[in-house]
């Protein structure tokens, strides 16, 4: 239906299937259909999209915690694309001319991440931040490698600290 966005429940599959087959340590998952039903002004498949996405990241996370080799062991870092505005037009638009658009919406679930449970930031948070933060889980610093990218987001690795020592003090 879009040039450059899979429908959701193709993608859920086949993080599934990559889950099972590929042992990965580390899973990053961003799902698009949301955005795609909101550009359209389809309020009502926007809201189903994302009750779907709610069960994909329950059944992901079930299925790598019933497995053994995952347990305990496999974290995952899944977004919804990026913020939206709100009011009667403005939810169907984002960017930088958008009211109330820079929020956005993103889970870290595993091992290397305190259990904090729900969170609203204070302090600003960009989708630049996400690529050193899967970085900083591997124990790679993304950052020093480009440093006009984001740094880690501190608070979601155990410790507050990323590989270069940056972040929260423990």
């Amino acid at each position: 239906m879009w040039e450059d966005v899979t429908y959701d429940s193709f993608l859920f599959h086949a993080a599934m299937d990559y889950l099972k087959r590929k042992q990965p340590r580390l899973m990053f998952v961003g799902f698009g259909e949301t955005d795609e039903w909101a550009h359209a002004g389809r309020y009502d498949l926007y809201l189903t999209a994302a009750h779907h996405m709610d069960d994909f990241v329950r059944r992901l996370w079930e299925l790598a915690q019933s497995l053994p080799q995952y347990r305990g062991k496999t974290t995952f870092i899944i977004t919804a694309d990026h913020g939206r505005g709100s009011g009667l037009d403005d939810w169907k638009k984002h960017g930088e001319k958008i009211a109330h658009s820079e929020g956005d919406w993103i889970a870290v679930i595993g091992p290397d991440t305190p259990p904090v449970g729900e969170r609203t930031q204070t302090e600003p948070r960009t989708q630049s931040q996400i690529a050193a933060t899967i970085a900083a889980l591997l124990s790679e610093d993304y950052h020093a490698a480009f440093p006009a990218s984001g740094a880690p987001i501190a608070d979601v690795l155990a410790g507050g600290e990323t590989r270069s020592g940056r972040g929260r003090s423990k």
